[in-house]
């Protein structure tokens, strides 16, 4: 178990009222971002959706930002999703929301487009956004609509099937290491075109996009660059026509720091987790 779940209640509903006025505040601010760097690059107003990063942050913290307008959430690691599940399940379906997959099944181990997109108003999807072991596949399954660290065909291969074994299609990006920077995931981005293409007829899967993380330099020619070459590497792989790429639409990039960088670059997905509930506690 991850030590910072040793010393937080991530499943707790509770949260006092300044605390959840300052997510609501926070929420709003980064709405407001969203729509002037869409306006800025001339996007349509809604092309770009804002996935709250919630890693660390408890229930309470998560249904805070939803009732503040958040339509999309995104957990980095296979054990929160077990712990906060149920009880956002719950919760969201209370005020009318389905979150992630509809599957009865519940959480292996554990028992049983609103203002912030332009997804179906009554889902709000959930995502993995965080590195996933073989071993953790079966506790993500059931809960989310979307994994967007797929980083290689052996993880793609076995996400695969253990979804058709389910009867299930997962979405899946694929994450592409565009900044170089050893300490980052994601593949080779030489072999992203080759990759993409043969998890798009996997069965079981469902191509949906690519993603990245920008690179931690303080340089906005450099940042954009890697953004940019993500979005060729997407067209080049929509141009080809290859069977199950017709979907490879999103572009996951974009982080607190530097999502107006790629909004201007074509992002239709930005990860944010600092500008909305502030500085982790925890690593």
């Amino acid at each position: 178990m991850t030590s910072y779940m040793e010393h937080r209640d991530l499943a707790n509903e509770t949260i006092e009222a300044p605390r959840a006025q300052e997510i609501t505040d926070n929420v709003h601010r980064v709405l407001d971002r969203v729509r002037a760097a869409e306006e800025s690059a001339g996007r349509e107003p809604g092309s770009v959706r804002l996935l709250a990063a919630t890693k660390t942050r408890d229930v309470g913290e998560i249904m805070a930002a939803i009732d503040a307008g958040i339509r999309i959430i995104g957990e980095n690691r296979p054990q929160e999703i077990a712990a906060k599940a149920d009880g956002l399940r719950r919760l969201c379906a209370e005020r009318g929301f389905a979150l992630g997959r509809d599957d009865d099944e519940g959480v292996e181990g554990e028992g049983s487009n609103g203002e912030g997109g332009n997804a179906d108003s009554t889902h709000i999807p959930f995502h993995l956004i965080g590195q996933l072991q073989t071993n953790k596949i079966g506790k993500v399954l059931p809960v989310v609509d979307t994994i967007e660290s797929v980083d290689s065909l052996a993880i793609a291969e076995r996400i695969a099937r253990r979804a058709v074994a389910r009867g299930i299609e997962v979405g899946v990006l694929l994450e592409v290491n565009e900044s170089g920077e050893e300490s980052k995931s994601g593949c080779n981005p030489k072999n992203a075109i080759d990759i993409a293409t043969r998890i798009g007829i996997m069965g079981g899967l469902r191509l949906e996009g690519l993603m990245t993380i920008g690179a931690h330099v303080d340089d906005e020619y450099a940042i954009r660059k890697g953004f940019e070459r993500l979005r060729h590497t997407r067209e080049q792989i929509l141009d080809s026509k290859a069977p199950g790429t017709e979907h490879c639409a999103e572009l996951s990039m974009g982080m607190t720091g530097d999502m107006e960088y790629a909004i201007a670059e074509g992002s239709t997905i930005v990860r944010v987790g600092t500008g909305l509930f502030g500085e982790r506690e925890f690593i």
